[in-house]
């Protein structure tokens, strides 16, 4: 059962809707789409099923194709033990993407031409979508040596939300970091990318697909319902904390704000929800376009105003 969200996000998300009463006339379709799922489900057409064919079928017709995907050895183990065990995992999934695949194919041009009408110089010929499995990975994912990509995994989107999962909030927030990306570049350095600007990205992108979508609840913009629901009382606590370690740029300590952990008593992904917060706070007084372009020294001494006002509230 869906818990409760808590009121004061309800409340600054039904607030902000109000900044994106435009209409939607943009042209639609105009992102390159790359569907790796047809060959994806045609390797479990084997009939009766063969694990070695159906393995042969999923290397020749996904992995191999895209080394722009799956050639990343710090994601994706591509070896045979490997794909199999993950083949024979994700065949209970299958009923599901296969919806989700029927719902974007439906659904996505009118979430683009949404997208596109509120942001005019999001430049659509620049990026790229892959719709595509991730071996349980990540829904979805901008990788940062290459982004203007957008890697929408529907085997993680049947994992980690099921059918009825909210395809225009995700595909707004995704969309937002290809935009995000285009009109205020990643550094140089990716790899010391630090935390700050890792959290301002998330939450400018939160609040977006939230604003874009007012029917949306606090559960569905954060991806997660315990984060929506029982964050709120851990920011004052969790902010004290972040704001000594803005300027890291190690895995580890960007993981603990924004990646999923198990056996916490504080909500995973916190950074999400500050960062949220933070945009909900600076956009009533600033555009979107202006918050978009903020970066480096002026970026960080924004961040730590707002978030020393978090840490007392």
């Amino acid at each position: 059962m869906r818990q409760t969200p808590s009121n004061r996000l309800v409340l600054a998300m039904v607030l902000t809707a109000a900044l994106f009463s435009v209409a939607v006339t943009a042209n639609a379709g105009l992102l390159e789409t790359f569907d790796l799922l047809p060959s994806f489900f045609h390797c479990f057409e084997v009939s009766p099923i063969d694990k070695q064919a159906r393995l042969k079928r999923f290397v020749e017709g996904v992995i191999k194709p895209h080394p722009e995907i799956y050639r990343r050895s710090d994601i994706f183990k591509t070896d045979p033990a490997t794909l199999e065990k993950y083949l024979d995992q994700v065949t209970r999934y299958l009923p599901a993407m296969r919806k989700i695949h029927a719902r974007f194919v439906n659904e996505s041009d009118s979430i683009e031409a949404s997208f596109s009408a509120h942001f005019p110089d999001f430049d659509r010929s620049r990026a790229k979508v892959y719709l595509m499995v991730s071996l349980f990975r990540f829904d979805g994912k901008i990788p940062h040596d290459n982004p203007r990509a957008l890697f929408l995994a529907l085997d993680g989107l049947a994992k980690f939300h099921g059918t009825r999962v909210r395809l225009d909030v995700i595909f707004s927030h995704e969309l937002f970091h290809l935009y995000h990306f285009q009109v205020n570049p990643l550094p140089a350095e990716i790899d010391t990318i630090p935390l700050y600007r890792q959290i301002w990205q998330e939450g400018l992108a939160t609040y977006v697909s939230g604003s874009l979508n007012p029917g949306a609840s606090p559960a569905d913009v954060l991806l997660d319902p315990q984060l929506a629901h029982d964050g709120p009382k851990y920011v004052p606590a969790v902010a004290r904390t972040l704001l000594t370690q803005l300027e890291a740029a190690d895995d580890q300590t960007a993981a603990r704000y924004l990646s999923y952990s198990r056996g916490s008593q504080t909500p995973s992904r916190m950074g999400y929800l500050i960062g949220y917060d933070i945009v909900a706070r600076l956009a009533p007084t600033r555009s979107l376009k202006e918050l978009s372009r903020l970066r480096g020294r002026q970026l960080l001494h924004l961040i730590q105003e707002e978030i020393r006002q978090l840490a007392v509230q």
